[in-house]
């Protein structure tokens, strides 16, 4: 009998860096390959050989790391095709980011561009020959517009990959659909949390704002450019207040509006994006800041981007909010901001104290500990490998696991025969 080897090069137990692979007959496929964003040991331990590569979707923990890659091995990399387009901005966005502030040069802009050539882009369902013995299939995982669960065939063992997954309908899309697989590698970023009521957080989300602009203040929300901001947006459509969107988000926006078949209603998104007014210059932002208003924009873990312009005009100003709408990561800004107060400038490295009514929301677009139990449940595996979690929910979510199968938490280096 064939082995088929699983390894794990990047994130387990922890959040960032998604990076694994699966070994057969002499064929070593990659699920995603991400990293974490400026931080010095950011980076997936990549094993010498790929011959492919399945990307789950966009964001760069699990994209951030392909163009190195592809430089280095040139596998052909799979995807759905908005997928690999939104991946592409925030590759070139953080290849000019390290350039700026003169970081780790990992890739240039001509290594991305590069990697066109070996891109295929896969639609959902369709299925997908690697070799004689492996196939895949995308399915939608409800996480982003164009993000995809793995579901792999090697030797005749399903393989279910859920890479970042969500199973409840937001605003932007409807939930995920699961399958059953004999092996399943499961995201654990809310293992030991269960999400709030959707529908009370957006009221009391909706209610913070109101109250800002009322008093005269600005609401300042950084939001994820891509899946949050148009979220957010969504969720704003019906507010009688000046609404102004800025930075990368603006992008994503046209690129999701360019693609509407992953979208839930790409009616009501054209409509909230033709709300807001869309600033594009320094003049635009002050005119944003001299009237009460909502203000969306990059970055969502507060860590750089358009959102500095405005902190450095309203930190002080005990009128205005700042309104946080997802996870935010050990060691980001916006963990600083809530646990301290303060935020580190990028810029100056400069500690900018923030005296804003501050407000954290989970919008989260991951799967909660009764939407993990779930899809455990229903993929009714033999065998679970628990990753992308900090340690503490990934061990809590394997505890669960175990009462239904052989579980796993893996560590770095890892490799397991399935």
């Amino acid at each position: 009998m064939v082995r088929i080897i699983v390894g794990f090069h990047g994130g387990v137990q922890e959040v960032g860096r998604s990076c694994f692979t699966i070994e057969s007959d002499g064929f070593w496929l990659m699920l995603d390959c991400g990293l974490k964003i400026r931080q010095e040991d950011g980076y997936p331990a990549l094993p010498d050989r790929v011959d492919a590569v399945v990307l789950s979707h966009a964001h760069l923990d699990h994209s951030g790391m392909l163009p190195a890659l592809h430089r280095r091995n040139h596998p052909k990399i799979y995807a759905t095709d908005l997928s690999l387009e939104t991946s592409h901005l925030l590759q070139k966005d953080s290849a000019k980011i390290n350039q700026l502030r003169k970081e780790r040069h990992i890739y240039s802009i001509h290594d991305i561009e590069a990697m066109h050539s070996s891109e295929v882009s896969i639609p959902y369902g369709a299925d997908r020959s690697l070799t004689e013995n492996i196939s895949f299939k995308l399915l939608d995982a409800g996480h982003i517009p164009g993000s995809a669960a793995v579901l792999l065939e090697i030797e005749g063992k399903k393989v279910y990959y859920t890479g970042d997954i969500k199973t409840k309908d937001t605003h932007l899309q409807a939930g995920a659909e699961i399958p059953e697989a004999d092996v399943l590698i499961i995201e654990s970023t809310y293992g030991d949390r269960v999400h709030p009521s959707r529908r009370e957080m957006e009221k009391e989300f909706l209610s913070t704002i109101e109250e800002t602009v009322d008093r005269g203040g600005n609401a300042l929300i950084p939001a994820f450019a891509v899946g949050r901001t148009q979220e957010v947006l969504m969720m704003l459509e019906d507010m009688p207040y000046p609404i102004y969107l800025d930075g990368m988000g603006q992008q994503v926006t046209s690129l999701f509006l360019q693609y509407p078949e992953y979208v839930r209603d790409s009616g009501l998104l054209q409509k909230a994006a033709n709300i807001a007014t869309w600033i594009d210059n320094s003049s635009a932002r002050k005119k944003a800041l001299s009237e009460p208003s909502i203000i969306v924009t990059t970055a969502g873990m507060v860590n750089g981007g358009p959102v500095f312009s405005y902190l450095h005009r309203l930190h002080m100003d005990k009128l205005s909010s700042i309104l946080l709408t997802g996870y935010q990561v050990e060691g980001t800004n916006g963990r600083l901001l809530m646990e301290k107060g303060y935020v580190i400038d990028p810029l100056t490295d400069k500690e900018l104290e923030v005296r804003m009514e501050k407000h954290q929301f989970d919008f989260s677009a991951h799967a909660g500990r009764h939407s993990l139990e779930d899809i455990a449940e229903k993929v009714n595996p033999e065998k679970a490998f628990v990753v992308h979690g900090d340690p503490k929910p990934c061990e809590s979510f394997a505890e669960f696991l175990s009462s239904i199968c052989e579980t796993h938490t893996p560590k770095m280096g890892d490799t397991f025969d399935l």
